[in-house]
């Protein structure tokens, strides 16, 4: 389920101050039947001071929620390399184990926030020429990504505590299956 808006209002056009200056904003609130509810927006200003040149200013709050597989794809395995960080003496490195990968049904939306800053040039004494610029600053929170075995171990070993729960140990303490 969906709800949005979006409007771009002319502020000034062929004036003392430029040919235009616009702001535009938009809102979305989204219902996922999965992943729960999110609202995201966008306000920017775009102004072109004289007809060669136009500057861009967009801030945003994004959102990307989780596909289907990355939730519920059903697990397999398969053989892996892993180094164990924490291997009790005597045992070898790399060790070759059972690397299961599954979805995660408990994974929530990620969110973006963004920054773009842009401007554009078309001179006219170089007709059909055009050229943009643009800056992007992007901070992302709850990104989804998907981990290696060794990534798991690294920071289980480091003391994160919630990745050592997807790490079963074998008899003599090495790393049985991640």
């Amino acid at each position: 389920k969906e709800f949005f808006g979006e409007v771009v209002a002319p502020l000034l056009k062929d004036s003392a101050l430029g040919r235009s200056l616009d702001v535009n904003a938009a809102v979305r609130f989204t219902n996922y039947s999965t992943a729960g509810s999110v609202t995201t927006w966008k306000a920017g200003v775009t102004y072109e001071p004289i007809e060669d040149m136009r500057f861009r200013v967009v801030r945003s709050r994004d959102m990307r929620a989780p596909n289907l597989q990355e939730m519920f794809v059903p697990g397999s395995s398969q053989a892996a390399d892993v180094t164990d960080p924490q291997l009790p003496a005597g045992a070898t490195n790399p060790v070759r184990i059972f690397a299961i990968t599954d979805g995660n049904a408990a994974l929530r939306p990620e969110v973006a926030n963004t920054l773009g800053l842009g401007v554009v040039l078309a001179p006219r004494f170089l007709p059909g020429f055009s050229a943009s610029f643009d800056y992007y600053n992007v901070k992302i929170a709850n990104a989804i990504q998907s981990l290696t075995v060794n990534e798991i171990a690294n920071l289980c070993a480091a003391g994160d505590q919630s990745y050592c729960a997807f790490i079963t140990r074998g008899t003599v303490g090495g790393i049985a299956n991640v």
